[in-house]
């Protein structure tokens, strides 16, 4: 994501709203990242919630809210707190999954909701934030999906908490070898559709970047590419190459499937 935004730099504040495990190209930047969640079993560096934030007025140069509005009740008041920590020159980078793709409605059915309690489509998203923030949306990019999430119900199925979800554990007794096919199957299937009739089944949702300007928003290259299991999107020539279908993920070094890029995307 900083390779197309402008990243805060030594001695700057980034926020990291509903930062989870944490953002791995933000950690790499040479600025000061503070996490904020309300789990406290991800052990951010702030406890709290995204809708009341514990911080002061225009504290930070940069705030990344990836993954979080979905899950928000309340998204526009998250939005306010943003706007409001958020310093007059700063940039906002939001990420949200189309509400109304098929990644997103797999997942939901799945996990019995997963935790997504907002459907956004693309002009909606960008005409709430920036009506909140008062920025103006200046570069986004699709985001193409993975199904990464059922690479994880792998592990969990063999010893599955208390708590999992009824849906899931239906899917116990399911041959590992098969639900491998199926995921396979929504990767490849959705992106060779996509290819032959233009739609957009394999889309997974947006990455938006927002600063202060009067510029028309661009529109990049997508990465076809995403891994299946630690979901990060990739060029295709930044895979390296096991077979026709597979190859090398440079995040977590796995194999991962393949698709020749499509419709403009790398």
């Amino acid at each position: 994501m900083f390779d197309w935004t402008t990243p805060p730099r030594a001695g700057e504040l980034l926020l990291d709203v509903g930062c989870a495990g944490g953002n791995q190209q933000a950690r790499d930047l040479a600025c000061t990242v503070i996490g904020l969640d309300e789990d406290p079993a991800v052990q951010p560096a702030v406890l709290g919630n995204a809708c009341y934030m514990p911080f002061a007025a225009a504290s930070f140069d940069y705030v990344v809210c990836h993954h979080v509005l979905e899950h928000v009740a309340e998204p526009k008041r998250a939005l306010h707190e943003i706007a409001r920590v958020l310093k007059p020159g700063g940039g906002l980078s939001v990420a949200v999954p189309d509400g109304h793709a098929v990644c997103d409605g797999v997942y939901r059915y799945l996990f019995e909701g997963g935790g997504h309690v907002n459907r956004f489509r693309r002009p909606e998203i960008v005409a709430l934030v920036e009506a909140v923030t008062g920025l103006r949306l200046v570069r986004w990019r699709k985001l193409y999906s993975s199904f990464s999430y059922l690479s994880t119900l792998l592990p969990l199925l063999e010893a599955p908490p208390p708590d999992l979800q009824r849906r899931l554990l239906a899917l116990r007794h399911v041959p590992r070898r098969f639900m491998r096919a199926v995921h396979a199957a929504l990767y490849l299937g959705t992106r060779a559709i996509d290819r032959a009739f233009h739609t957009s089944l394999a889309l997974y949702g947006w990455a938006l970047y927002f600063e202060r300007s009067a510029a028309e928003p661009v529109e990049l290259p997508a990465m076809v590419n995403v891994c299946v299991h630690c979901g990060q999107g990739s060029p295709a020539g930044a895979l390296r190459r096991l077979g026709a279908l597979t190859r090398i993920c440079p995040g977590c070094n796995r194999r991962t499937l393949y698709f020749a890029p499509f419709g403009g995307g790398v």
